[in-house]
């Protein structure tokens, strides 16, 4: 075996590198989801922490355990496991279904946000 390219392609290609590779393939507004994406994770991270903080609990009874188990850094875990999964499935999906994987966590975690701060409008 020589260390020319022939037996190790991936590993010693020239020209664009894998990464970019595959951002420059996506639509743009499949890239415009997947920043809602993680706008969202932050928003919901934000204000779950929050409402724990003035006294609401997890509806999710998953994150609920996991919050009293291992702390609120679980939660985060559990919010970064789902990206991961959502990116995983998307690299099998065909490119007319790309937009799927990103709406399918972005919307709910929106929602859950808009439900957050409606909680916190009724509390305080």
């Amino acid at each position: 075996m020589s260390s020319d390219g022939r037996y190790w392609p991936t590993l010693t290609r020239t020209g664009r590198r894998r990464v970019t590779a595959a951002v420059a393939d996506v639509s743009r507004t499949e890239r415009l989801l997947w920043l809602l994406v993680a706008v969202a994770l932050v928003g919901d991270l934000l204000t779950t922490y929050y409402g724990l903080q003035m006294g609401l609990s997890e509806s999710n009874p998953v994150a609920r355990a996991a919050i009293e188990t291992f702390g609120f850094s679980a939660m985060v875990g559990l919010k970064l496991f789902a990206v991961g999964v959502g990116l995983g499935c998307r690299r099998l999906l065909p490119d007319r279904h790309g937009l799927l994987v990103p709406a399918g966590l972005a919307v709910p975690w929106t929602g859950a946000v808009l439900v957050n701060l409606t909680l916190y409008a009724m509390v305080v």
